[in-house]
């Protein structure tokens, strides 16, 4: 079959959620190819191709962009199936009454979607599909969480990188982990553990051997001079996880990169680690001055004090 994955823009932040749709379709003998609303004609590049299925991916806001596309993409090609995943869709789940999309993935799409592909190029109901949602069908159960995320392909990268700009910029994002265990009043993550409670576990993360492949595959093919780790929290504590990566690393890689973790887990030995390993920046938010505010109503659950040493630390 083919896929039409369509963007609204291009934001120089890799989008791994497209590209790990695009790689499951193709590790199927499907073909996937992109469109992006802010910069060209969506319908005309859909009715050159004539797609069977065209999919988006949106967080909340952003999906009026791709409502609107699909009235004019439905009212041309009625015939083409359109889907929307993404955080809308999974903490928004009438989405798909929202407008003319045929269906909705809510939660992780690593099998719902190359299933639902596999339905409809034999012509079998997407009805009662784990994950989907139909316009004219009720809301299913959602399938467990998935459970080693080693046995995903990589990232199809190419889709983006051999079609737009994000090939060529030196900085690179990749994920190695997904979820966090945190309850921050304004994150998606505590809703996200309520909706797969019971269904696997929730903090996973790639072995070093695939993050390292990962991003050996994407240096041998594009510049890259920068790394950026995209996981809410890369590091919660000195592991072995951490020490093999720190050893990999430093030696295959060599790059500079940057990560993300919370100001109350940085201990001088994870600061060492990391500069050993080539980190030159972090991000630990503070979200707010007050801690009244940040700990009673955020939910952050850590103090001014802790936040001054982490970044002393770090410095």
């Amino acid at each position: 079959m083919k896929v039409r994955l369509v963007g609204q823009d291009i934001d120089y932040i890799d989008p791994v959620g497209l590209m790990l749709v695009s790689a499951a379709a193709k590790a199927q003998g499907h073909s996937t190819h992109l469109g992006i609303l802010s910069r060209e004609s969506v319908i005309d590049k859909i009715d050159a191709l004539r797609p069977d299925v065209v999919a988006y991916s949106s967080s909340t806001g952003e999906h009026k962009y791709y409502l609107h596309a699909n009235e004019a993409i439905k009212s041309r090609f009625p015939d083409v199936f359109t889907i929307m995943g993404g955080p809308h869709p999974t903490f928004c789940p009438e989405a798909h009454e929202e407008g003319s999309l045929d269906a909705v993935c809510v939660g992780e799409g690593d099998e719902a979607f190359p299933e639902l592909l596999t339905r409809l190029e034999r012509g079998d109901s997407v009805s009662g599909l784990r994950n989907i949602i139909t316009r004219k069908g009720k809301t299913n159960e959602i399938r467990n969480l998935y459970p080693d995320l080693d046995n995903l392909p990589f990232p199809d990268r190419d889709l983006f990188y051999q079609t737009t700009e994000l090939g060529q910029w030196p900085l690179k994002s990749f994920m190695a982990s997904r979820g966090c265990p945190y309850n921050c009043t304004y994150c998606f993550n505590h809703v996200f553990r309520k909706l797969y409670q019971d269904k696997g576990k929730l903090l996973r993360r790639h072995s070093v051997e695939y993050v390292i492949e990962e991003i050996k595959r994407v240096r041998s093919k594009y510049p890259m001079g920068f790394v950026k780790f995209y996981d809410d929290i890369f590091v919660y504590k000195v592991d072995s996880w951490l020490e093999e990566f720190v050893s990999k690393y430093k030696k295959e890689i060599g790059l500079p990169f940057h990560c993300l973790t919370r100001a109350d887990l940085m201990t001088d030995d994870i600061a060492r680690l990391l500069k050993e390993a080539g980190c030159r920046s972090i991000s630990m938010s503070i979200e707010a001055g007050n801690s009244r505010f940040r700990n009673e109503v955020l939910k952050r659950g850590m103090s001014e004090d802790q936040i001054v040493a982490a970044f002393n630390t770090c410095r």
